[in-house]
């Protein structure tokens, strides 16, 4: 197990991040997955709609609501199904907000490709090796005021989501997995589960990128309320 932390950017660098994630977000928001019909929990729509993702408008803003129905779900799914959406904006307190963190506990995926340091702007990921408790522990304790990423198997996902899934800090889930229907089952119940699938390159990484980015321009939003502009 390696045991990697997060340097966080400094506002000086935040308006170009900025500009580099709104990019991100622009290329990857009407992204579609041609010959795949997922079921709810396979297409951002279930938990990025006004109605289907709440969230109070605390320090960091990351407490979750649920989905208030499956029927509802279904309906927002079939209407923009393959459509990778945004989260809702929400207001960062920039006198508590540490920055974002980055947690795995698929370490093997992270490590065989660049493509996640990229989108997350380090290679620094929190890299839990498949130990569960490190994990549950990692986020509830070294992530506070963080708004924090976890990528995570479906078997490991359904161990420890359910034990970790209303604290605050933590943002966004990506399920990756080989039984997609198996695990949109249980997901279901979970509205920052934000794609379970078997193809990153499809499904994952379009939703990861799209979340980063807007998590970006929520942080670059409160630096220019803030009168920090030039920061």
């Amino acid at each position: 197990m390696s045991n990697k932390h997060h340097d966080q950017s400094s506002p000086s660098d935040l308006n170009q991040h900025r500009t580099q994630q709104s990019s991100l977000l622009a290329q990857f928001t009407n992204a579609t997955a041609p010959g795949y019909q997922p079921q709810p929990q396979a297409t951002t729509s279930t938990h990025s709609s006004a109605s289907g993702f709440n969230q109070n408008n605390t320090s960091y803003n990351t407490n979750s609501t649920k989905s208030n129905s499956t029927a509802s779900a279904n309906q927002t799914a079939k209407n923009v199904s393959n459509t990778f959406l945004p989260l809702p904006s929400q207001t960062i307190n920039l006198a508590t907000f540490k920055g974002f963190k980055f947690v795995t506990l698929d370490g093997l995926l992270i490590e065989t490709r660049d493509i996640y340091d990229k989108i997350s702007d380090t290679y620094q990921w929190e890299m839990c090796q498949d130990q569960e408790d490190r994990c549950i522990a990692y986020i509830r304790d070294q992530c506070v005021n963080k708004r924090t990423f976890l990528i995570t198997s479906g078997g490991l996902g359904k161990n420890i989501v359910p034990k970790i899934h209303d604290l605050p800090q933590l943002y966004a889930v990506y399920i990756y997995c080989a039984d997609v229907v198996y695990h949109q089952e249980w997901t279901c119940k979970f509205s920052k589960v934000r794609v379970v699938c078997n193809n990153d390159d499809k499904y994952l990484l379009p939703q990861f990128a799209v979340d980063v980015a807007q998590a970006s321009i929520d942080w670059g939003d409160a630096l220019v309320k803030d009168g920090k502009r030039d920061a």
